[in-house]
């Protein structure tokens, strides 16, 4: 038996298919007891597999890193990239296959809801795909943001201090900017209130010199 197939191209990106993703099959069939509903949720457990790697892909050639390939696994995928040059664009790599699942969650949502007050039939017909798109959809995400590798989570979790460290720099760069105001403001005051002594002595002076004629 294979271990993986190849699917075909994504962009010139090679995709391929590893066999445990039709674990997938046996574990839709043993919550469902159908095989309509398992072939309906397979369909979109596979579809969620495609969007979070293609998500990884459309980022990585968004900051200019290049993907050599996607393999799909059970659960999560590989994509497998350069090396960025900046430790941002690994992160913000990671996080790309978590935003398009989140963004699939939040379109089933609202087209459940929706369909729902619309047609609560067609809802009940299309229930195993609105719970793999949330419920399974949910679940994936938490896994492939643990923190170990090569889950997503190793690397997306360090935007964490990433974040940390640019509040902290631009508090400081604020510090310095409203000390350097506060400086500015003091030497102004001190020179208006010299130019007033200066002014006030002339005056004073003028005034003896015409007392004196």
């Amino acid at each position: 038996m294979r271990p993986t197939w190849r699917l075909g191209k994504w962009r010139g990106i090679p995709v391929l298919l590893h066999w445990t993703v039709f674990i997938g099959l046996f574990w839709f069939y043993y919550k469902t007891r159908s095989v309509p509903a398992t072939a309906i949720s397979f369909a979109a457990f596979f579809f969620l597999l495609i969007a979070h790697e293609f998500g990884h892909a459309a980022v990585a050639r968004w900051r200019g890193v290049g993907v050599d390939e996607i393999e799909l696994f059970f659960i999560h995928g590989l994509c497998r990239h350069e090396e960025p040059y900046y430790e941002r664009d690994d992160v913000l790599i990671a996080w790309g296959g978590v935003a398009a699942q989140f963004v699939v969650m939040v379109i089933a949502f609202g087209t459940g809801k929706l369909l729902t007050t619309l047609s609560p039939f067609a809802y009940q017909a299309a229930t195993p795909l609105f719970r793999v798109f949330i419920e399974t959809n949910f679940v994936m995400v938490a896994f492939n943001l643990i923190p170990v590798a090569p889950l997503d989570g190793a690397k997306a979790w360090r935007i964490v201090p990433m974040l940390v460290k640019r509040m902290q720099g631009t508090s400081w760069a604020t510090s310095l900017r409203k000390r350097a105001v506060a400086r500015e403001s003091a030497r102004d005051r001190h020179l208006e209130a010299e130019s007033e002594r200066i002014a006030a002595d002339l005056i004073e002076k003028l005034r003896k010199g015409k007392a004196d004629v």
